[in-house]
């Protein structure tokens, strides 16, 4: 493919540097540079500095890199104080840049690692196999294809476009870019792949909804005699869950089970989101029930699955011992609530729990929640309530928030409110033709038959016609 392609700082308390550029000569024992890698706070690090500039040990690379790996690096540093001494390097090495674009890559502004590498070509510095990988997690942190396309280049420029590093973060960047395209190339031409790659390919399907293609290449990898590992079974796992793929997802845990691989919160929580996505929801509470540990997610798939297949009490049940438990409940936890008190017909307390999101558990409704309600709201008749209630949203509806409402009204047979709901779904979408249908039908229940006429007439006139419906059957079932 051709790309666009760190408590007190006591001697005895020192122990040996196991990473980092090589210790300098015998003759000038770096003691406070071992000192920096005791660190436990910046204003340790600061006196370290201090000393430095003192003893005029501040111009040695690697002393000054010590200061600018914990500072840049550590939970208790500072990236701005590390830009700052940065800045005050004469000639910093490949290890200073490397660190600084590896810290700003993971940064809340990974941008700025970006500015670093240009800064490093400008002044003629070569990347090496270390610089790539941080530059392209930038690029997937990023989110930016041809910022990705030029790295990519680079890394060709200087040989290392098939170092195993420099391929993973490759196809990370194409893959969360949604370019799924350049990925696989990438992925192919690269003669060796190791586990890394496999699983970062296979999850870069997975999360861009090319479940088909993720489950494809975890079988290719399993015939190539590549064993998976938690990341790479967790993102089959979804993708089966995404895809109904259920005799597969057997499969993995039988091979799980027989392996000895541990249940953990991610591995547990990708098991029973995809049985409970599947509807087999008794073997969705066994492996809930095994699990020793549980997170949010894993609540949430068991909620979420039980409403999805008709379960809303039990799923109900399930929130109630998720507050017992004390396991704060997210925006998600809510919409699967919602949507279970909606099909079990508990439409009082779904209202309760609506109306008090924000109060008891500091979440501001969002248009997930309002669909819920208003689905709430109409099943229940209240369709005025309804009406006004996505009139009052902070967002601007959508059709499938007024198709809530029209079918409701369809149900309880109030007119007036229909026709307003299908203006509004002709206002954002002129081809919904099916509202004409839907309206007529209501005409017609009512014995309106002149506004029936009138509709037909309207849609004949504009050539409208009801898009036909369609079945698939699968011959191997």
């Amino acid at each position: 493919m051709v790309p666009f392609k760190m408590r007190g700082l006591h001697y005895r308390h020192l122990c040996s540097i196991t990473y980092g550029p090589p210790a300098p000569p015998s003759r000038n024992p770096p003691h406070l540079s071992l000192l920096a890698d005791q660190c436990t706070s910046l204003h340790q690090l600061k006196q370290i500095h201090a000393q430095m500039i003192v003893r005029a040990r501040i111009h040695d690379n690697f002393a000054a890199s010590r200061l600018l790996s914990f500072s840049a690096l550590s939970q208790s540093g500072s990236l701005s104080y590390a830009v700052r001494l940065f800045d005050s390097i004469n000639e910093p090495n490949s290890f200073m840049w490397n660190t600084l674009i590896r810290a700003q890559a993971g940064s809340s502004n990974p941008r700025q690692a970006l500015l670093f590498y240009v800064k490093m070509r400008r002044l003629c510095v070569a990347p090496g196999k270390h610089t790539f990988p941080f530059v392209l997690k930038a690029c997937s942190n990023v989110m930016c294809i041809y910022v990705s396309r030029q790295v990519h280049c680079h890394s060709i420029k200087f040989g290392l476009d098939l170092d195993l590093h420099v391929v993973n973060g490759l196809i990370r960047a194409y893959s969360v870019s949604r370019v799924l395209r350049d990925a696989r190339e990438v992925f192919d031409e690269v003669p060796e792949r190791n586990l890394s790659i496999w699983t970062t390919m296979i999850c870069g399907f997975a999360q861009n909804d090319r479940y088909g293609d993720a489950i494809q290449l975890f079988e290719c990898m399993l015939e190539d005699g590549i064993a998976p590992n938690g990341a790479t079974l967790a993102s089959v796992l979804s993708a089966c869950a995404q895809s109904g793929s259920l005799k597969l997802g057997e499969q993995i845990h039988a091979y799980m089970e027989e392996n000895g691989i541990e249940l953990g919160v991610i591995l547990g929580t990708a098991l029973v989101n995809m049985y409970a996505k599947n509807g087999s929801i008794v073997k969705a509470k066994k492996c809930f029930s095994s699990m020793r540990e549980r997170n949010n997610a894993t609540w949430n798939a068991m909620i979420c699955g039980l409403a999805a297949h008709g379960h809303g009490k039990e799923a109900i049940n399930f929130f109630k011992e998720l507050e017992q438990e004390k396991v704060k409940p997210n925006d998600i936890t809510l919409v699967g609530v919602l949507s279970a008190c909606c099909h079990a017909g508990l439409f009082d307390y779904g209202e309760g729990i609506f109306h008090s999101m924000k109060e008891l558990y500091s979440i501001d409704p969002k248009i997930e929640h309002y669909g819920c309600m208003v689905d709430i709201l109409g099943r229940n008749g209240k369709l005025l309530e309804a009406e006004q209630l996505i009139r009052g949203m902070i967002w601007k509806a959508d059709v499938v928030i007024w198709g809530s409402l029209l079918h409701a009204c369809q149900s309880h047979g109030n007119i007036d409110i229909a026709e307003r709901a299908v203006k509004e779904i002709l206002l954002l979408n002129p081809n919904s033709h099916g509202v004409y249908v839907v309206l007529s039908n209501m005409y017609a229940e009512a014995e309106r038959w002149d506004d029936v006429v009138k509709l037909r007439k309207r849609m004949k006139e504009g050539s409208l016609k009801k898009t036909p419906g369609w079945s698939l059957v699968n011959a191997a079932t």
